[in-house]
């Protein structure tokens, strides 16, 4: 049969191959951390996205966000200001992701050591968004400043400044994705990661842009129904950080991604 479907038996080597490599380094401590990108959840980085966007740091800026891309938008339409204000923040995130990726690919013969203290981190940091314990120093948020620039560009400098503005909804889950693609050390899972959780994260504003275009009437009480769930988002989301941090620290990265629901990873 090899010879009637030569690519096809070079495909299932390539798998098998693939496998055994895999299999090979999850028995070394040094060698697990490159197959652990590879099997990390994209569903989850977009479950992430969406937590953060109803957490209570999150949703409750929202409307002052909308209001900005209003003003910026000079009566073009708001749903493509909102994507670009998504644009803005997704590509400062996946530059993150990918400079997580090459730090993590500098520091191979380390990361093992440095995997604890990182993991720990983002377990902690996980706990407080949970409400469980609180660190005061990230218990702050900061609302969109007022920039000269408007129309487009003024909406995707909104974006990167969404991305740079620290919420601890959002500085929290997105370190423990940063720190996912730092343990990977692969940029191209990096990408696909804060891809993700980029597109959690964005289309819930997308699609309140639609709203606020078509039936501003409506944002209020819409917004008010989604902030009904933002304490438990906020529960949930650091009880997945929380379980993130843990398996980067103990090196459980594979496990979790075969606990967790949702795609493959690359």
């Amino acid at each position: 049969s090899s010879r009637r479907f030569p690519l096809l038996n070079t495909a299932v080597n390539s798998s098998r191959t693939q496998r055994v490599g895999c299999a090979l380094q999850r028995s070394s401590p040094t060698l697990m951390t490159r197959c652990s990108m590879s099997e990390v959840s994209l569903l989850t980085a977009v479950a992430a996205g969406l937590l953060s966007f109803l957490s209570p740091c999150v949703l409750p800026l929202v409307p002052a966000y909308l209001g900005r891309l209003a003003s910026l938008a000079n009566g073009e339409s708001a749903t493509l200001h909102a994507l670009l204000f998504v644009t803005g923040f997704t590509a400062l995130f996946t530059l993150l992701g990918v400079g997580a990726a090459y730090a993590g690919g500098a520091i191979g013969s380390i990361l093992p050591i440095v995997q604890l203290p990182l993991g720990l981190a983002v377990f902690f940091g996980g706990l407080h968004l949970a409400g469980i314990v609180r660190i005061p120093i990230l218990d702050r948020s900061q609302a969109p400043h007022k920039y000269a620039a408007a129309g487009r560009s003024g909406s995707l400098l909104l974006g990167a400044a969404f991305a740079l503005a620290w919420t601890p909804c959002i500085g929290i889950v997105l370190g423990s994705i940063l720190a996912l693609a730092a343990t990977g050390s692969n940029p191209l899972g990096s990408v696909a990661l804060l891809l993700s959780y980029s597109a959690g994260l964005g289309l819930p504003f997308i699609a309140l842009g639609v709203v606020a275009q078509r039936s501003a009437d409506r944002l209020p009480a819409l917004l008010s129904r989604l902030r009904r769930g933002t304490r438990l988002a906020g529960r949930v989301g650091g009880l997945l950080v929380a379980a993130i941090g843990l398996a980067i620290a103990a090196g459980l990265l594979p496990t979790l991604a075969r606990i967790l629901p949702g795609l493959q990873g690359l």
